[in-house]
């Protein structure tokens, strides 16, 4: 299986007391991980809030998982754009709809047959989704 990581994981760890669960969850499928060029731009935006050295640290952390995603950060293109209008279309008719920032990743999880890895598992329940909460214990 292959995943889709939304930013709140991928933050992980970066903060003073990670969530030990999720830094093993991150390791051992470490393989299979994906992001979208959207959480990358949710990162950025968070780390130009701040000043200073954690600022650069952050900028040089970020620098370090883009290079270290190779291959791996999905964008937002003609494809996804078709499959995002498809869901709108449906959530909006169930009366369901998604904030905007979390029905682009949904789309490009389900372009590319992706489970969304995050914390925000009711923001994601929605019918054609999957999702995995690594800050929960696992079945």
């Amino acid at each position: 299986m292959s995943w889709l990581v939304d930013t709140d994981v991928l933050s992980e760890r970066r903060k003073p007391r990670p969530n030990l669960r999720v830094l093993d969850w991150l390791r051992d499928d470490a393989h299979s991980i994906y992001t979208s060029s959207h959480v990358i731009g949710e990162i950025a935006a968070g780390i130009e809030r701040l000043q200073g050295r954690r600022k650069m640290a952050l900028q040089e952390w970020l620098q370090r998982l883009i290079k270290g995603l190779d291959g791996r950060i999905l964008n937002f293109n003609d494809t996804v754009a078709i499959v995002w209008g498809q869901q709108e279309a449906e959530h909006e008719r169930l009366g369901c709809a998604m904030p905007m920032p979390d029905s682009f990743i949904a789309a490009t999880a389900r372009q590319y047959n992706l489970t969304i890895v995050t914390r925000n598992v009711v923001g994601y329940q929605r019918p054609g989704l999957r999702v995995l909460n690594p800050f929960a214990p696992f079945k």
